[in-house]
């Protein structure tokens, strides 16, 4: 699928949903983010180990959102072609009492690649949120062009008032799974002979993720969040095949994001 195709089916998508927004008289809100991280590490495979640069965009109104995501190299050490990202996602947030579904689609276009490696993906999705105590979410996946299988994802999260509208602690734990056309997918390393006995069998749990964060409160609408986000492949045959890449099966990943909204 071409990217200009791509591109148009989301156009649309946010048209659509800003023309009900406009005659249903709401509001159109805007967030943004500009984080630096240590390392961009995505869905259980560290695709980046140096340092990047993480903005972030959405627009949205009446349930409808559009959203701009993308990781760049900070360093002029390239550690393979899936180290520099952008992802253009579209998605519709719609509740019901304490029950909170989106469904959504998302574009990951790879943007930098030395060595002809890349290929664009898509895939759509949906999340399930229950509105209660630690905020139980599952969000599902499925990849139609290039990896062509299933991702999931389970998390619980809380937050804790440090400061009364100033400062706060927030920590959420994440399980990740796949299936095994997504996992073999996601764990191919180009050039490196994997071991021989890494081919999942089935669906199973990839990693586990905890994240701590500490958004602080800057002028009207901006915050300033320093997070430390650590990642463990639990999964022993993916262990293996990252191993034998070279790479650790856990990562901390440490960054400072400042984010605004209008």
């Amino acid at each position: 699928m071409r990217k200009e195709s791509i591109m148009t089916i989301m156009l649309c998508f946010v048209t659509a949903g800003l023309i009900e927004a406009r005659a249903a008289d709401l509001s159109v809100d805007m967030d943004a983010e500009i984080k630096a991280a240590s390392a961009f590490v995505w869905r259980g495979r560290t695709l980046n180990e140096d340092p990047c640069l993480q903005p972030y965009f959405s627009i949205g109104s009446g349930g409808f959102s559009a959203n701009v995501w993308g990781s760049w190299n900070l360093t002029d050490v390239s550690n393979e072609w899936q180290s520099s990202r952008l992802d253009l996602s579209v998605d519709y947030t719609r509740r019901f009492g304490k029950h909170i579904i989106r469904p959504g689609f998302t574009a990951y276009f790879y943007h930098h690649d030395p060595d002809g490696n890349a290929e664009d993906t898509y895939e759509c999705f949906v999340s399930y949120t229950y509105d209660t105590l630690l905020l139980p979410s599952a969000t599902l996946c499925y990849d139609f062009n290039g990896l062509e299988g299933v991702f999931i994802a389970m998390s619980i999260a809380h937050s804790y008032a440090l400061v009364e509208n100033k400062m706060a602690l927030d920590l959420k734990l994440q399980l990740e799974g796949a299936d095994k056309e997504y996992s073999n997918g996601l764990f191919t390393f180009p050039g490196i002979e994997s071991n021989p006995e890494f081919q999942q069998e089935g669906m199973s749990i990839i990693d586990a993720t905890l994240t701590a964060s500490m958004p602080i409160s800057v002028g009207k609408n901006g915050a300033l969040t320093p997070a430390l986000k650590y990642v463990q492949i639990l999964d022993s045959v993916t262990t293996d095949a990252v191993e034998n890449a070279g790479q650790d099966a856990g990562i901390l990943v440490y960054s400072l994001a400042y984010s605004m909204t209008f």
